[in-house]
């Protein structure tokens, strides 16, 4: 199948040129030049050169699509390449002043950090050195959120925050409190954390049961089960708030487990890290692999794809600016990789299937398996050309969880040969990035065919329509649309299962958002949790209508087919008809 250059346009070339193009008039050519030149240093001899076309032509074609911070970095004198990380806490006032110098170093270089405050002492216990009490892992998050404030306030970008706590911590009340009714912690995504069998808590729920709050093993609490689910649920309905995160299967599932454990993910849940852990990441365009001749993906384009993504990520490591020696220690070490998917749904569309059918959810398994399996094999290679992470330890990796799930004939490879990287694989949001793509985010369903858009011009507010581009295409160029559908024209039964779906073959985590419909009830939400949440890393919900002047308003498909007809001139605007009235271009 054959590609072509990938030219962003409209809102995609004005994002790009806002936040990617290093200058105001690089094109989006110009700059997958400066990328692969800039990662491609990470190779020795003739494979600098090598590597630096192959690469410029998977990013010149769309193909494959780097992380942000790559786009941004590459090529600046200290281009720091990576979205996230992960910052340990101790309790201590050396450990707070360590984890809050970390913070205001890596915000400064625009990563995202998540933190786990379980090892906080709660608030109220004895302090041994000095006879006073503790002030609780809350005020460390304070602590945090007026650092995030203050980096925010001083012009640069809004800091990304993840801040989680172990279900049982003594302080989960004053935690689900300070975000939720107290408006505290704004600048953080919050997130309880099952560090144990979330399924043990389940049966407390049902049996009406106590959780025992603990610190380093000891008891300094009870709670009923039932009101900590019903004050977590209620709060999730009201607010997408707080998220859910599986530690105790992140880490029964984790790699490398015989050498760290994993505490906590990156901000938007994509990636379990280990302590100075970081998201290295990349996203395969699916879109981009239509063989619309063969009603298929061209597998071996895909393939192929995969092969020098993997390569590409791992050199991002190589060449990257770290903004902390510990991180860049365990990258190191480890050489966690973070290659994903967007436009999953677009793929789908344009294949003909629904995205909450049998034969849809069939269809992404297969592409995720293949993508699996493929990214482990060129892992495999690069290690048999540049040895495996160095704290690999082949009998102890190939217990882990997630390795035991692989066919046997990479098993036996990775025995043989070792792996280049711990983990190679998630689901991120990839929000701008698909957007300079033109494509759907990640693995969510596009938001829907057409919706309104509420915005201000100067002292009124308008509405627009704004109309899918492969909707628009499909609609001129006479072709079905009954397989489409919207965010909200799922059943909240449909997004958990494509999660599922895609968690399945991903040695890191996945970032997805469930939407719930306006009328969800606390036993609805809680029964699908219970159902789901045991084999899924993390959950995030957002409740339909929970944030104050929603600008965007979903059309119904019924809908949007007959505004569609009524405004052809629309349709030629959002489907870029110069250019793409076949519906067979770049989306």
């Amino acid at each position: 199948m054959e590609t072509k250059v990938y030219e962003p346009k409209g809102l995609a070339l004005t994002i790009f040129r806002q936040r990617y193009a290093i200058t105001e008039t690089e094109s989006f050519a110009e700059a997958a030049q400066r990328v692969a030149y800039h990662i491609s240093q990470a190779e020795q001899g003739g494979n600098i050169a090598k590597y630096r076309d192959e690469f410029d032509r998977v990013l010149a074609h769309n193909l494959f699509m780097p992380g942000g911070r790559i786009w941004y970095g590459s090529g600046r004198p200290k281009g720091q390449l990576l979205n996230c990380f992960v910052v340990p806490t101790s309790d201590s006032r050396e450990g707070w002043g360590k984890s809050v110098s970390d913070e205001i170093v890596i915000a400064g270089t625009g990563g995202g950090i998540g933190t786990n405050f379980s090892p906080i002492r709660p608030r109220g216990s004895s302090i041994n050195g000095s006879g006073g009490k503790a002030t609780g892992a809350v005020s460390l998050m304070q602590v945090y959120n007026a650092v995030g404030e203050v980096i925010k306030a001083g012009g640069g970008r809004r800091t990304a925050l993840m801040f989680s706590l172990d279900f049982n911590h003594g302080d989960i009340q004053e935690f689900l409190d300070a975000k939720l009714d107290k408006h505290e912690l704004n600048n953080a995504n919050v997130s309880v954390n099952f560090s144990e069998n979330p399924e043990h808590f389940f049966d407390l729920v049902k049996k009406e049961g106590e959780v025992e709050l603990k610190f380093r093993g000891k008891i300094v609490g009870k709670i009923k089960a039932k009101d900590l689910w019903h004050k977590i649920i209620g709060n999730a309905l009201h607010g997408g708030e707080p998220g859910l995160l599986n530690g105790y299967l992140a880490n029964k599932m984790s790699n490398i487990g015989y050498a760290e454990p994993l505490i906590c993910t990156n901000p938007c849940g994509e990636i379990w890290l280990e302590a100075y852990g970081s998201c290295c990441l990349g996203a395969v365009v699916l879109p981009r692999f239509v063989d619309y001749d063969n009603k298929d993906l061209d597998w071996d384009l895909l393939k192929s794809t995969i092969f020098t993504s993997v390569r590409f990520l791992d050199d991002v490591l190589t060449v990257n600016n770290y903004p902390l020696a510990e991180i860049k220690d365990k990258n190191s070490n480890f050489r966690r990789l973070g290659g994903g998917v967007m436009g999953l749904h677009d793929m789908l569309l344009m294949l003909g299937y629904k995205y909450n059918s049998p034969s849809g959810l069939e269809f992404a398994d297969k592409v995720m398996e293949r993508i699996k399996h493929w990214s482990y094999e060129a892992s495999i290679e690069l290690a048999k050309e540049k040895g495996p992470f160095p704290k690999f330890d082949p009998e102890q990796f190939l217990k882990g969880g997630f390795v035991k799930t692989l066919k046997p004939t990479l098993r036996a490879a990775i025995r043989e040969h070792g792996i280049r990287n711990c983990a190679l694989l998630t689901i991120a949001p990839t929000g701008t990035t698909s957007m300079v793509c033109d494509v759907s985010s990640g693995i969510e369903p596009m938001f829907a065919a057409a919706y309104k858009r509420k915005f201000r011009n100067e002292d009124k507010l308008e509405t627009e329509v704004v109309i899918h581009p492969l909707f628009a295409n499909f609609m001129l160029d006479g072709k079905s649309v009954k397989h489409f559908q919207g965010a909200h024209e799922l059943k909240i039964k449909d997004h958990f299962e494509m999660q599922r779906t895609c968690q399945r073959h991903l040695d890191n985590a996945c970032s997805k958002t469930i939407n719930l419909p306006h009328g969800t009830s606390e036993q609805e939400l809680s029964d699908l949790y219970m159902e789901y949440f045991p084999e899924l890393k993390g959950v995030t919900v957002y409740p339909d209508g929970s944030r104050e002047d929603q600008p965007l308003t979903p059309m119904n498909l019924d809908d949007a087919i007959k505004y569609a007809e009524k405004h052809t001139d629309a349709l030629v605007g959002a489907a870029g008809f110069d250019s793409c009235k076949d519906g067979k271009c770049d989306i």
